[in-house]
C-alpha cells in the first residue's frame, strides 16, 4: 500500500459524502472537505455540512487551499468545468469530468445508447406538462415510471399507474415548475414486469474498467446488497453494456465512481441509468468494503487502474430515515463503538453530539446508512439490524423489512443463472 501520509486530499461534494473525507482521513496526512453554500440568501444549514469533525477539515471553498491539494476528489455531479480547470493547471483529479452528462442529460443519453446498442426498455420523449398528462392518459392504466433531466430537486423519478391516481402530483410539480412546466422535458419509461434491479459498482478510468467490481442489488430507497466479483464472473449481457458504454467514458477522460443501474429479466438486462457519481446508497459500503480506495483514487486521478482490494466478498447497506429531518436538523446518536460501520448524510459535528442538517427533498429522508461486511449475507444482515437498533433520533426508522424482499429478489437472479 503507497504511503500518502505526506498528501493533501480535498473532497469536492454536494453534501452526501462527507463520509468519504472521514475515510480518506485515514490513509492522507490531511483532508479537507468542500461543499456548496453560496446563494443570494445563503443558510447556515449549507454553511454547516461537514463542519466539527476531528478528522477532516471543513473548508468554505477550495480557492484558500487549493495550491497545498495534492488530489482533489469529485463523488458527486455538476463539477465538470471545475475540474477540467484543476487538470488544466497541473492538479491531480478523480472525478466524471463532463461524463455526467450521461446521467444528467437523459433524453440525449437515451438517443446515444439507442445508436450504440444498448439495450434500454420502451420510452418516450414528451416536451411539457400538457403533452404528459396526454400521454400518460392514452396509456391508461399502464405502469409507467417519469423521469426529468438535471434538475432533481424538482422532482426524483415518479410512477404513474393510470391518470387519475397521478393527476394530483403532477397538478403539483406544474405549480413547482411554473412557467418552465411547459418547456421541461419529461422521459416515460415503461415498467419492466418480472425484472428485478440489478447494478454494477465500480469506477471507470478512461474507458476501462477494474478486473474486480461490486455486483449489486437495491431495494429502492431501503437497502443495498453487494457480492464481490470479478470481470467474467459479471453477466454477460451487463459486461456488454459497459463494454459498449466504454469508448464514451473514454472520450470524456472519465476518472470517476460509476454505477451502471439496470433491471433484470430472465433473458435480458436493460440499462435504466447510468449513475456517473458514487452512488448513495453504494458508495458507503463501498468504504468499508475496499481497502485501498485511496491507492485507486490516486492512480485513477492519472489514468491508473488499481484493482480493488475487498475485506470481504459481501457487504450490505441498511437505510436509516426520518420524516423530520426534511425540514428540520436532527441529532443522531449511537455508541462509539459502530462509528466506522454509520455513515451520515448532510452531517455536522458539535460539542454536544452529531446533527443531521435539512435536505428539503420531501419525507422519508435519509440521514444515515449502517454497512456490514462479511463472509456471507446473512452474517452482514445480522450485524447491520443489531447496529441499526442503537442508531436514536427523531422519527428515526431502520428499514429492516427489506431484508426479506431483497432474499426474495437474490432468489429470482439465481434461477436466472445470476448469483450474488
Amino acid at each position: 500500500m503507497t504511503d500518502f501520509s505526506s498528501k493533501t486530499c480535498c473532497v469536492c461534494d454536494g453534501g452526501l459524502f462527507a463520509e468519504l473525507a472521514e475515510t480518506l482521513s485515514h490513509s492522507f496526512g490531511k483532508v479537507y472537505y468542500s461543499a456548496p453554500w453560496v446563494t443570494a440568501f445563503p443558510s447556515s444549514y449549507q454553511v454547516e455540512i461537514g463542519e466539527g469533525f476531528p478528522n477532516f477539515e471543513r473548508v468554505q471553498d477550495i480557492w484558500e487551499i487549493v495550491d497545498t491539494v495534492d488530489l482533489f476528489v469529485f463523488p458527486d455531479m455538476f463539477d465538470g468545468p471545475l475540474q477540467t480547470y484543476l487538470i488544466w493547471n497541473g492538479r491531480r483529479v478523480f472525478g466524471a469530468r463532463y461524463g455526467d452528462e450521461l446521467e444528467n442529460f437523459r433524453s440525449d443519453a437515451k438517443k446515444l445508447f439507442d445508436e450504440l446498442g444498448i439495450a434500454q426498455g420502451p420510452y418516450k420523449v414528451v416536451k411539457g406538462i400538457k403533452q404528459l398528462r396526454e400521454y400518460i392518459k392514452s396509456r391508461g392504466s399502464d405502469k409507467l415510471w417519469v423521469k426529468i433531466n438535471l434538475t432533481r430537486k424538482d422532482t426524483e423519478t415518479f410512477r404513474s399507474e393510470g391518470y387519475a391516481l397521478v393527476k394530483n402530483r403532477l397538478d403539483q410539480l406544474e405549480a413547482k415548475l411554473g412557467p418552465v412546466a411547459e418547456y421541461r422535458e419529461f422521459i416515460v419509461e415503461d415498467d419492466l414486469p418480472d425484472t428485478v434491479d440489478l447494478c454494477l459498482d465500480t469506477f471507470s478510468i478512461d474507458g476501462e474498467c477494474p478486473n474486480v467490481s461490486i455486483l449489486g442489488h437495491e431495494e429502492k430507497d431501503k437497502c443495498y446488497v453487494a457480492a464481490v466479483k470479478k470481470w467474467d464472473e459479471l453477466p454477460a449481457k451487463m459486461r456488454d453494456i459497459y463494454e459498449k458504454l466504454s469508448l464514451t467514458l473514454k472520450n470524456y477522460s472519465y476518472r470517476g465512481f460509476l454505477s451502471l443501474e439496470c433491471r433484470c429479466g430472465q433473458d435480458n438486462i436493460w440499462l435504466t441509468d447510468p449513475c456517473c457519481r458514487g452512488g448513495s446508497p453504494t458508495l458507503e459500503l463501498q468504504l468499508n468494503m475496499i481497502e485501498n480506495l485511496p491507492e485507486i483514487l490516486w492512480e485513477g486521478a492519472e489514468g491508473k487502474v488499481v484493482d480493488p482490494e475487498f475485506v470481504s466478498p459481501y457487504g450490505f447497506e441498511l437505510v436509516v430515515n426520518s420524516d423530520w429531518a426534511d425540514i428540520n436538523p436532527v441529532k443522531i446518536e449511537f455508541p462509539d463503538e459502530f462509528r466506522e460501520q454509520i455513515k451520515l448524510r448532510y452531517a455536522a459535528q458539535y460539542p454536544d453530539g452529531i446533527w443531521t442538517m435539512p435536505q428539503g427533498l420531501g419525507p422519508p429522508t435519509l440521514v444515515a446508512t449502517v454497512v456490514a461486511t462479511g463472509e456471507n449475507l446473512q452474517e452482514c444482515y445480522s450485524e447491520a439490524e443489531e447496529i441499526s437498533e442503537q442508531v436514536k433520533g427523531i422519527d428515526l426508522h431502520a428499514c429492516t423489512d427489506c431484508i426479506p424482499e431483497a432474499n426474495k429478489s437474490i432468489e429470482k437472479l439465481a434461477e436466472w443463472g445470476i448469483i450474488l
